[in-house]
């Protein structure tokens, strides 16, 4: 797909949710609270054998980046960061007396925050302890993600050593005038050097997470981020929008917003870094990721076997991810669970002995079912009616007839096909991919005139 025409397809920048769960996280209410989530732990526990994925939270780091809108603090004293694995301990200990041991592990995520911000001795305890707990499957796999500048040759070499053998880490652009605008503070080389060590330490597969449309980025300067790091062959790459949403993040005010890039210019940038990424040899995978044919992500994408969660695209499936730490969501198979976004409440409630639940939701029949349709998707670009008609039971003509009717108006604006037995995505569909989805998610609340925006833009 070129960068040709894009003043006409700006019509389709529209603020939709990125589904990495239906319903998604802005439906979430106080009534889940510890009770619901404990009784859907223990609901979970029926499925003996059934892997379960786990992702840990911790959310510290050297400074915060003025772009970020992750769960992420400031760590101004060890003793912080020591009371918060403490409770993280805890946390391991109520989840698993209500699970219990029947399900093994077959996925452990680490994500902030930056995990690779926690000294090499606290990190090795948070793995012992999570070994201790829970029964890990012997082809596990183990990833985390790291900060180049928190990670040195003893953390890097300390994760193989523990098992790690996927290791993601946040670039977002290597040019200098963007880094200082962002307030990250990284120099290419800093990149460039972490990056090194972990192919030299024998990760499996290294992931770089790039950001478009951030202040001071070109189109000439984000096409030479994108060069550089072809140029050092990750095994994935990871091709984000940024969101500016100062409103719900208050440290994105401090971003001058006449800095950002135009919706023209940020459409460029994304469809360009595409063409550099499908030519230099990489696949696109789903909404933003893109690996080498050979990547566990890739084979599973070519096969259908990909999946979506919080976590982001993952080649693992299952009806359980559990989430552990400050703002960690649980997917489970009764519906969502979120913990306290607060440092001081989630403390508060696991030194009282109580889940620090803040709030979640709760699937419904139809949830399910929309749910797996925005899944495959997000995941497959394309509907095959009659094996969702045998998976989820349903006459899907007369269920989703409405849907059918928007489909054919997106099917007019060249983003779909429809067939009789199959939809499918065209290429400039893949690319707002949130768009198509979007059609089947019945909690969607059309802004009204003068709202804030709640979601980042489609592209």
């Amino acid at each position: 797909m070129t960068t040709s025409g894009t003043k006409e397809i700006e019509r389709f920048f529209v603020e939709v949710p990125r589904y990495t769960s239906y319903p998604t996280a802005e439906d979430f209410t106080a009534a889940v609270g510890p009770d619901v989530h404990a009784a859907s732990l223990r609901a979970a526990a029926a499925a003996p054998g059934t892997p379960v994925s786990l992702y840990i939270h911790l959310p510290f780091c050297r400074e915060i980046c003025a772009f970020c809108a992750c769960h992420s603090l400031v760590a101004r004293t060890e003793a912080r960061i020591d009371r918060y694995l403490e409770a993280l301990v805890r946390e391991m200990d109520l989840v698993q007396r209500e699970l219990g041991g029947t399900r093994p592990v077959s996925e452990l995520h680490l994500g902030g925050g930056s995990p690779s911000y926690v000294s090499a001795v606290a990190f090795e305890r948070i793995i012992r302890a999570l070994r201790e707990r829970f029964s890990f499957d012997r082809a596990a796999t183990l990833s985390l993600e790291a900060d180049p500048r928190s990670v040195d040759r003893e953390k890097i070499t300390l994760y193989r050593a523990l098992g790690f053998d996927r290791i993601s880490f946040g670039f977002q652009d290597v040019d200098p005038g963007v880094q200082r605008a962002i307030g990250r503070n990284q120099s290419a080389e800093t990149s460039r050097e972490a990056y090194a060590l972990a192919r030299e330490a024998g990760f499996r597969s290294i992931n770089i997470d790039l950001c478009y449309g951030l202040p001071e980025q070109t189109e000439d300067t984000f096409r030479q981020t994108i060069a550089d790091v072809i140029g050092l062959r990750p095994d994935r790459i990871a091709l984000f929008g940024y969101a500016h949403l100062p409103h719900l993040r208050p440290r994105q005010r401090l971003i001058v917003a006449a800095a950002l890039p135009t919706p023209g210019v940020r459409l460029r940038m994304m469809l360009e870094g595409r063409d550099q990424l499908l030519a230099a040899g990489y696949d696109a995978i789903g909404l933003d990721h893109f690996a080498l044919p050979g990547d566990d992500l890739a084979r599973a994408a070519a096969t259908g076997r990909l999946h979506r969660n919080f976590q982001g695209y993952t080649t693992t499936t299952t009806d359980a991810l559990i989430g552990l730490g400050l703002s960690a969501i649980s997917d489970l198979p009764a519906g969502y669970a979120q913990n306290f976004r607060s440092l001081h409440a989630y403390l508060e409630a696991l030194e009282a002995g109580r889940l620090p639940t803040e709030r979640g939701v709760l699937r419904t029949d139809d949830d399910r079912v929309r749910g797996e349709i925005i899944r495959r998707v997000m995941c497959r670009f394309e509907l095959d009616l009659p094996d969702l008609e045998r998976t989820l039971k349903i006459d899907f003509r007369a269920a989703f007839a409405r849907e059918l009717g928007e489909l054919g108006r997106l099917s007019d604006d060249g983003l779909v096909t429809v067939e009789q037995a199959r939809i499918r995505l065209t290429p400039l569909g893949r690319v707002f991919v949130r768009n198509v989805a979007s059609i089947f998610d019945t909690h969607r609340r059309p802004p009204a005139a003068g709202d804030a925006p709640r979601f980042s833009m489609s592209a």
